[in-house]
């Protein structure tokens, strides 16, 4: 199951977090223990098409996640397009998925650099 990030506030989380890419989408993790689960939110811009096509990829990007979170951590998930798929296959967006998400629960699980003692630091 998967809940949805709502309010504006819930993006500005994800300030700063590199994401990690595949073709013309990006998955972006902040991981969160006491999260309600695996809560996503979806970015996609009009450049890439008509309110159609934006609503069809969200729709298919969310039942993508929905199969997904079971294996996932809890956390905050934002997943963007940079623009539409050139194959509007949910097969291609799935493997999309498969291949950023993985690298982007990784790099979140990384202890960041500014966790890590610098050398030449004052004990």
């Amino acid at each position: 199951m998967i809940h949805r990030i709502s309010r504006r506030l819930g993006f500005a989380r994800f300030q700063g977090i590199r994401p990690s890419r595949d073709g013309s989408l990006s998955v972006r993790v902040v991981l969160d223990p006491t999260a309600d689960g695996v809560c996503v939110a979806f970015s996609t811009p009009k450049r890439i098409g008509s309110a159609v096509v934006r609503n069809r990829l969200r729709r298919q990007a969310r039942e993508l996640m929905r199969e997904r979170s079971p294996q996932l951590p809890s956390g905050f998930y934002l997943v963007g397009f940079d623009q539409a798929p050139v194959d509007n296959s949910w097969g291609q967006l799935g493997i999309s998925l498969d291949v950023a998400l993985p690298r982007a629960v990784e790099r979140a699980a990384k202890p960041s650099a500014q966790t890590t003692p610098t050398h030449g630091a004052a004990l």
